[in-house]
């Protein structure tokens, strides 16, 4: 899609979208007058997109989504059937908004952002800039039939969407991702446990816990363990928000924790 030129009495009504300085993903950067749209994905094959986030990482739908310029304003879609995006406020560190599966044309509230899509190696991440933080209510947009599923399977029977974030739910090392994230989605004090609280939880020893959340971090998540933060601390909050972020771990979740007979397997 070609950038129209903008009026300078139009300045105050762009949203911009750039590439992310803390990510590798390369991008132009777009301006967007009040009304347009660009498209964003891993794109290839008859599926063309304004901004091409990952053409190798067939985790990334190739049309993976929206976003939408309304002057002070913008919104997103979620084109994925069944994987989350998040939008970081950058200016508040605590800040963000889940945009669900097969969303159309959610509000964003924030001045400036940084929208992160779930790949199989990691995230891509763009910023967005809107002229004016917008105050309106944050809710889905119009309900309209879904996207075309021609993207989910194409003519050679690739598959998108395969290996981001895949988890084993049987799988001792998933308990314990459910383990550290149960006190944030209950509502408890302290919301991140210790390690020997969930080794005690899923009776299991700490140093079994200790690998599993290794794993789950270099493995699933893909965080990089060496100089990751200060202490011990640093790698069970990275842990819970990923989970949580993108929604790799929710309340209905919990019941397996309340399992009776469940035979823990190995790393998986």
């Amino acid at each position: 899609m070609s950038v129209h030129p903008l009026l300078i009495d139009e300045a105050d009504e762009v949203v911009t979208v750039q590439q992310d300085y803390e990510s590798d993903t390369p991008m132009d950067t777009h301006h967007l007058a009040p009304g347009q749209t660009r498209t964003f994905g891993r794109g290839g094959r008859n599926r063309d997109v304004d901004m091409r986030l990952a053409a190798g990482d067939r985790a990334v739908h190739r049309h993976a989504g929206d976003i939408i310029s309304h002057g002070d304003h913008w919104r997103i879609s979620n084109l994925s059937p069944n994987k989350s995006y998040i939008v970081e406020n950058t200016e508040r560190l605590a800040g963000f908004v889940q945009v669900p599966p097969n969303t159309h044309g959610m509000l964003v509230p924030f001045e400036t952002s940084r929208v992160r899509i779930p790949g199989a190696e990691g995230e891509h991440s763009f910023l967005v800039m809107a002229p004016a933080a917008c105050s309106a209510i944050l809710v889905p947009g119009p309900g309209g039939d879904l996207q075309d599923t021609d993207d989910w399977e194409d003519s050679t029977g690739e598959r998108t969407e395969a290996n981001s974030f895949r988890m084993d739910r049987w799988h001792t090392y998933y308990r314990v991702l459910v383990a550290y994230c149960e006190p944030r989605l209950r509502g408890l004090t302290p919301p991140v446990p210790t390690q020997r609280q969930v080794a005690e939880r899923l009776n299991i020893g700490p140093a079994a816990v200790n690998a599993h959340v290794d794993y789950l971090l270099k493995d699933k998540f893909k965080v990089e363990l060496e100089g990751g933060g200060h202490g011990q601390g640093w790698r069970a909050q990275a842990l819970i928000e990923k989970a949580l972020y993108f929604g790799v771990v929710t309340e209905r979740d919990l019941v397996i924790l309340d399992q009776e007979n469940d035979t823990p397997k190995g790393l998986g």
